[in-house]
């Protein structure tokens, strides 16, 4: 069992302690480190992802198909152990960006357990990705959160996308890992974000087939009606879901969304065509050949 109240007390330490501000950030990440281990080797399910993914738009779908087969409430977000807790056929998720998996998958008690979880890895076209960061950085982050991460508002989206340590260059590493490392893992499926967007009952459907959770065509058709993109940006704006993962920051700025827009391709309406050129010649360089080619494929 994790031990929240320990967890809590370092939490406040990490967040109050007048440490300089390298150690702070230190002790903040190890103490995300720790709970996120924690829940990930009590979990049945990892979903593993870079963040704006497309994370919450899976949770969400995720999330409608375990209320209405359970009768759960409808304004609730799957949330680690939370339905778990209400209905004990419900398998426990883990959602984590992994930054602190490395090291547990090696442990000589850990490593074998972890590897041998249902891992779902969501994939997104880094370039998309990117630009979300931006918006998520200047638009939502906390002072906290930009401390933790580095990031450096100043400059403009093409600065950031080019050289932020939440840019191209760390999502593209990123991607590049996690897609080799997991080749050594033991049950692994790479849920591509554009495929989910392209055809999202069919593609959940495999996904939950992989998973061995056995919903009908209309429990699915039904969950992605409900989390669907217009769907999902009224709930934000009303906060329907009482729960900052899908809240908005200002509701009269649409860029300050948790669901901004969901567009595949979407960062090319950003830039001119130069800085386009750019990025894609980044990207083409940078990220693993079969990535590369999928994304271009979309």
């Amino acid at each position: 069992m994790i031990d929240r109240l320990r967890l809590y007390r370092a939490g406040i330490w990490a967040l109050t302690a007048p440490l300089p501000r390298e150690r702070r950030v230190r002790a903040r990440h190890r103490l995300r480190a720790g709970l996120d281990n924690r829940r990930v080797l009590a979990a049945d399910i990892l979903v593993l992802s870079r963040a704006k993914s497309g994370r919450t738009w899976l949770r969400a779908m995720l999330s409608r198909l375990y209320q209405r087969r359970h009768g759960l409430a409808e304004n609730q977000l799957l949330e680690y152990d939370n339905f778990k807790s209400q209905n004990s056929a419900i398998p426990v998720y883990a959602m984590t960006h992994g930054h602190y998996l490395d090291r547990l998958a090696r442990h000589p008690r850990h490593g074998s357990k972890l590897c041998a979880m249902p891992v779902v890895l969501l994939l997104r076209d880094p370039r998309d990705v990117a630009v979300s960061e931006y918006f998520q950085s200047t638009r939502r982050a906390s002072a906290y959160k930009r401390e933790m991460y580095a990031v450096d508002q100043a400059g403009s989206m093409f600065e950031f996308v080019m050289q932020s340590p939440l840019g191209l260059p760390a999502i593209c590493d990123y991607l590049n890992h996690w897609h080799e490392e997991l080749n050594g893992w033991d049950r692994v499926y790479r849920l591509f974000y554009e495929t989910l967007r392209a055809e999202p009952e069919a593609e959940m459907a495999r996904l939950l087939e992989f998973l061995e959770q056995d919903f009908s065509t209309d429990e699915i058709a039904e969950a992605v009606e409900f989390a669907s993109f217009e769907s999902l940006k009224r709930k934000e704006r009303d906060n329907y879901f009482r729960n900052s993962r899908l809240k908005a920051a200002n509701v009269e700025d649409p860029d300050s969304y948790k669901v901004r827009r969901g567009k595949v391709g979407g960062y090319r309406d950003y830039f001119d065509d130069g800085e386009i050129e750019r990025i894609d010649r980044f990207v083409a360089e940078r990220l693993n050949p079969e990535l590369a080619e999928r994304f271009q494929a979309d």
